[in-house]
């Protein structure tokens, strides 16, 4: 061996030592590691509380059995929709797959079968976690000790669901001491380009109140209100005659290459042309268009109306801005005060971000409630969806190894014969395989 050799097999001495006390192993497109560190802390955790565990796992594998044939539904179910209905696909976290394995462990040391250790494989982007045990012990044991152990890491999914759900549902009631909820919309951030933004405009930690007419209470009634101040014709506003005459300031009116109607001199010293919407019955009381101020005419206002029918009171007449049907006069009513906004109301979803909490003191920010919230969402779905998918009878999944236990234990004392058992426990798992890669193929081919 030349001294170059030498000296290169010297310097990866170090990397392969690391490697080896680590567990980490680089192969092409996957990364595994692979300890037996926590061997004794899973014993350990076996052995502690015994009946408790035992009745735990017994109630996983009751209803883990429930989930199969409903898991296996919904899997065809969702191959028959697939062609017919686009699907989209999520990628579950690491977390899932951990607290999923733990489940097989546990069990596993309490049925005292031997654990060699746990690990973890980065394959591609996707991650995956699992647990080594001896697979002899394991065939070795009665059913009812095979279905604790396989039906394990499905039941710890199912009951970190379950968890994560009536988090989510009690949300509101865990942050009442910092935030309150459904009390009106808060506004988080307003984009730099926001036409809202000014002296009399919008600020973050607003609070909204109402749009128009509409009650906000959160974040649904802020998009449904928005969304009706769009589709809904651009209201008028019930005011006395004395507010009209003592304001106005129109010059004879003429049509803009918009086709609006306008009779006000000057644009930006916010005025605007309103529209008298006169009592065909009766004979005109007003000239047809008066130029007044918006804001002084809003706030005025008895209240909002499309008809002259709508404003009640000899004096009282309903006019409406002169503007083009996508313009519209928009007022958010904050807890302090009103702000109005003339334009595209779709501007005001796409600058303005709310929240449904509404801090009690400065110090907090949403983003904690919301983050919590959404980590209950994703935990929920994901955590129940790897649930479901890992009953599934098919190969290398959980369901395939519970599917043969049932059928050894079920059909013993009908079919004799334990090949052919074992024959009937491989058409179930071919079966539900080939249904899942139907499923899994089509829901690809629609999402690319």
């Amino acid at each position: 061996m030349s001294a170059v050799d030498f000296l290169i097999s010297c310097l990866h001495y170090p990397y392969f030592l690391f490697m080896e006390n680590t567990g980490l192993e680089i192969k092409p497109f996957r990364v595994v590691w692979f300890t037996s560190f926590f061997n004794r802390k899973i014993i350990k955790w076996s052995m502690e509380k015994t009946k408790l565990l035992s009745l735990w796992f017994n109630l996983g594998v009751i209803v883990s059995i429930i989930l199969l044939p409903i898991a296996l539904g919904v899997l065809i179910k969702m191959t028959l929709s697939n062609f017919v209905n686009k699907s989209t696909g999520d990628t579950a976290d690491v977390n899932w797959h951990l607290f999923h394995e733990l489940g097989h462990a546990v069990a596993a040391s309490r049925e005292n079968v031997q654990i060699y250790g746990v690990g973890f494989i980065l394959a591609l982007v996707l991650p995956i976690a699992y647990v080594s045990i001896n697979q002899e012990q394991l065939k070795s044991l009665k059913v009812p000790g095979q279905l604790r152990i396989l039906c394990a890491g499905v039941w710890h999914n199912i009951f970190l669901a379950a968890v994560a759900a009536a988090i989510f549902y009690l949300n509101s009631w865990i942050w009442v001491p910092l935030f309150v909820s459904n009390s009106g919309v808060f506004v988080t951030s307003i984009a730099m380009n926001s036409p809202l933004l000014g002296a009399r405009g919008l600020e973050a930690r607003d609070i909204i109140l109402k749009i128009n007419n509409c009650e906000v209470k959160n974040n649904d009634d802020w998009y449904n209100c928005l969304l009706q101040t769009i589709k809904e014709p651009t209201p008028g506003y019930c005011v006395t005659q004395n507010i009209i005459e003592e304001n106005d300031e129109s010059i004879p009116s003429w049509m803009s290459e918009n086709g609006v109607t306008n009779c006000c001199k000057n644009k930006n010293d916010g005025n605007l042309c309103f529209e008298y919407v006169e009592n065909s019955q009766d004979p005109l009381e007003l000239p047809p268009y008066f130029c007044l101020p918006a804001r002084r005419i809003i706030e005025k206002s008895e209240k909002m109306c499309q008809l002259f029918s709508d404003c009640s009171g000899s004096d009282v007449h309903c006019i409406k801005p002169s503007v083009d049907n996508i313009t519209k006069i928009v007022k958010l009513s904050t807890h302090k005060g009103n702000v109005l906004f003339l334009g595209h109301a779709v501007e005001i979803y796409r600058t303005v971000k709310t929240s449904n909490w509404t801090p009690k003191y400065q110090l907090f920010s949403p983003s904690l409630p919301e983050g919590l919230e959404t980590l209950c969402k994703y935990v929920t779905v994901l955590s129940l969806g790897l649930a479901v998918i890992n009953i599934i009878p098919c190969f290398f999944f959980d369901g395939q190894y519970i599917v043969e236990s049932l059928v050894q234990s079920t059909l013993r004392s009908i079919v004799r014969q334990k090949s052919a058992r074992n024959s009937i426990a491989l058409i179930i798992t071919c079966s539900g395989s080939v249904v899942f890669i139907i499923n899994l193929i089509v829901a690809l081919t629609k999402m690319y």
